[in-house]
């Protein structure tokens, strides 16, 4: 339970990466005032609590429905990660286009769409929630799954609320060499996903 719990938090703060997400959040709350930059901050922490607890909560239905297995979402959860993870290594922020980018600056609200999502509940963290889910095998492990997504949010909120000061004291480099070391715990975690639904596929082919 406990490995699990702790797989289930370091995965999805990986993920989600919330020092990774400062320049962006900055550049586009860069011209409110300190109350619209809270409000701003707050919808979006909601947006992806809200997308992250459903897809959570909905996302074992959603795979019998297509008639997926929870080895094909492991196995493909794994190689999305790979590419993301690579992606961090490049210190590149992929979860938002760049034309995305440059149009929802000039939007009056940006804390639902792009902030909220994709920025921080991207398809990363919400293939991390459902494939945890399709893991989880007792109450405890799905509670654990919940508490992470709390606890990587109130992170993420913390940070985004000290944006500025994480940037004067980190600094650009600082920065992408955390992204940078995150990029390599993804792709790891990725590494870890294919190798366990593969391990399932063959001993359920082979025996």
């Amino acid at each position: 339970m406990l490995g699990f719990a702790t797989f289930a938090f370091t995965s999805l703060l990986a993920i989600v990466n919330p020092v990774g997400a400062v320049p962006l959040y900055i550049a586009m709350t860069g011209a409110y005032d300190e109350q619209h930059r809270r409000a701003t901050l707050r919808r979006a922490i909601i947006t992806a609590l809200v997308m992250l607890v459903a897809f959570s909560t909905l996302g074992t239905l959603i795979m019998r429905f297509f008639g997926i297995t929870t080895q094909a979402f492991q196995i493909a959860g794994g190689i999305i990660f790979f590419g993301i993870g690579w992606e961090m290594l490049q210190a590149q922020r992929s979860r938002v286009k760049p034309e995305e980018e440059a149009e929802t600056i000039a939007k009056e609200d940006v804390g639902i769409v792009p902030l909220g999502m994709p920025l921080l509940a991207g398809p990363g963290s919400i293939t991390t929630v459902i494939t945890l889910n399709a893991q989880a095998s007792t109450v405890l492990e799905h509670a654990a799954i919940y508490i992470a997504i709390v606890l990587v949010l109130g992170i993420t909120w913390a940070t985004l609320a000290g944006a500025p000061a994480v940037t004067r004291r980190m600094g650009s480099t600082g920065m992408n060499v955390l992204t940078r070391i995150m990029g390599l715990i993804v792709m790891v975690i990725g590494a870890q996903f294919v190798i366990n639904g593969v391990t399932i596929v063959l001993k359920s082919t082979f025996g």
